[in-house]
């Protein structure tokens, strides 16, 4: 996600989460953030590392707090001595006046070869101690990308991490960005009692809010030198919900329509068929088709399914639901639950909604036939190629070029058009959809292809 928090007047986005973030950590509390995928955790806590930002919220008592950036995804080995080597590397990369600290570099040499395995828990101690001594500066570790080494590396790192926090008390204070909380991600005793120090301040990272979302068009448009309009800013939220991953796509999306229309020189009811044509092309773009895949699936199964049943017309779950709501993938409108945006609405609703899974006939591959419900189907050749791909691709999307590709071959890319694909499609249909006119087995996917929908029995 590469929305920039920071806007071309020098100003930054997301200043309520910052300052309450900062008004807990001026206070030595640890704090967790949570955000589902590419909300912003990674902009945010790039922008909590900024000295400047501190002295902004806090004036001269800003300057007391000295912020290090940690990425985990920088982590060289996925063990408790790479994740020891990434934080003493981040500490000299971040601090100039470490440059020259001998007992710093020394720890960190030993960490690095160190002379058994006592000796790399021992080091880190060591350069951290190195860090912190001889300064008044409290030392704000911002802990990016938490998610896979808290779930993977050997929980005595964390153990260790909340005793150099009771050993250090206000001179420590951490910060985490995951996508779910700690409790859930690693249930357990060790990670409880490093959990415990986030207990009270967890911070659940939304989507951003209209005013920022306004704040980044008039940004973009300015760096573009393109003219967008209040009601740009309006559609842009509507379907973004505030997503900077969504954002991002969309502003592009809408800037490039936008300069045409300038060029035409149309009025407000241009404008309008504008957003009308602009909105199918945001439900068929890949890259947006993308993120929302990144959205569903950092959904835990039970949330998922609670919002299954909430676009067939059920009840969900409602402790799924009520996290879903803490989360802010839900929200609260007119007293009633809607997705934060319409690009996320239209994903569950076309891609993760099942209807028709009850009335789905069995579909099987034996003996080198397809059969319906035990019923043997007869194929043309083409009809063969094509329900082999599908059936290969169950349950997955597969785009009309793959099908060209498979059924015609790739002589044929420039002869077959998507009406030839719909006519194969449409006799494929006749032969195995219990009802042709109303299919549950062979669904299009609009304006990418097809997908073969099968039922309980088949994996």
């Amino acid at each position: 996600m590469s929305v920039a928090l920071r806007l071309s007047d020098g100003s930054y986005m997301r200043k309520l989460d910052i300052e309450h973030i900062i008004r807990m950590l001026s206070t030595a509390r640890c704090v967790e953030v949570t955000g589902f995928s590419n909300v912003g955790k990674s902009s945010l806590m790039r922008l909590l590392a900024q000295a400047d930002v501190w002295l902004h919220h806090l004036g001269e008592e800003g300057g007391s707090f000295l912020p290090v950036y940690v990425d985990c995804n920088r982590i060289l080995d996925m063990s408790d001595q790479g994740f020891y080597e990434l934080v003493l590397r981040c500490l000299r990369e971040s601090i100039p006046a470490l440059a020259g600290n001998v007992a710093l570099q020394t720890a960190y040499d030993g960490l690095v070869a160190p002379a058994n395995a006592f000796q790399v828990p021992l080091n880190f101690s060591n350069g951290l101690t190195a860090a912190l001594q001889n300064s008044s500066y409290s030392l704000i570790l911002l802990f990016d990308e938490f998610d896979e080494p808290f779930q993977e590396i050997d929980p005595r790192v964390f153990l260790n991490l909340r005793a150099k926090k009771d050993l250090f008390g206000n001179r420590l204070v951490y910060v985490t960005a995951t996508v779910w909380p700690l409790a859930e991600l690693w249930p357990g005793e060790h990670s409880g009692e490093f959990g415990e120090l986030f207990s009270h301040q967890p911070w659940h990272l939304g989507p951003l809010p209209h005013h920022d979302v306004e704040h980044y068009i008039r940004s973009f448009a300015e760096h573009n030198d393109v003219e967008l309009s209040p009601q740009d800013v309006d559609f842009a939220y509507h379907w973004t919900g505030g997503h900077p991953g969504y954002l991002e796509g969309v502003s592009k999306m809408l800037g490039v329509a936008a300069a045409e229309l300038e060029g035409q020189g149309a009025d407000e009811k241009g404008r309008w068929a504008l957003h009308r044509d602009l909105a199918d092309q945001l439900r068929n773009d890949p890259t947006l088709h993308t993120e929302s895949e990144k959205i569903w699936h950092s959904c835990m199964p039970d949330h998922q399914e609670a919002l299954r049943s909430l676009f067939s017309g059920k009840d969900g779950e409602s402790t799924s639901l009520a996290h879903l709501m803490k989360h802010h993938i839900l929200k609260l409108v007119k007293e009633e639950r809607r997705v934060f945006s319409r690009l996320f609405a239209e994903y569950v609703l076309e891609f993760q909604t099942d209807t028709g899974a009850s009335e789905r006939p069995l579909v099987e591959f034996k003996d080198g036939e397809f059969h319906v419900d035990g019923r043997q189907i007869e194929l043309s050749r083409l009809e063969i190629l094509l329900m082999t791909l599908l059936f290969e691709k169950r349950n997955r999307t597969v785009e009309k070029f793959a099908i060209v590709m498979d059924v015609w071959g790739e002589n044929y890319l420039d002869e077959v058009d998507d009406a030839r694909i719909e006519k194969l499609v449409s006799r494929l249909r006749q032969k195995v959809e219990p009802d042709p006119a109303n299919p549950v087995l062979i669904v299009t996917i609009r304006g990418r292809g097809y997908r073969l929908q099968t039922g309980p029995g088949n994996p």
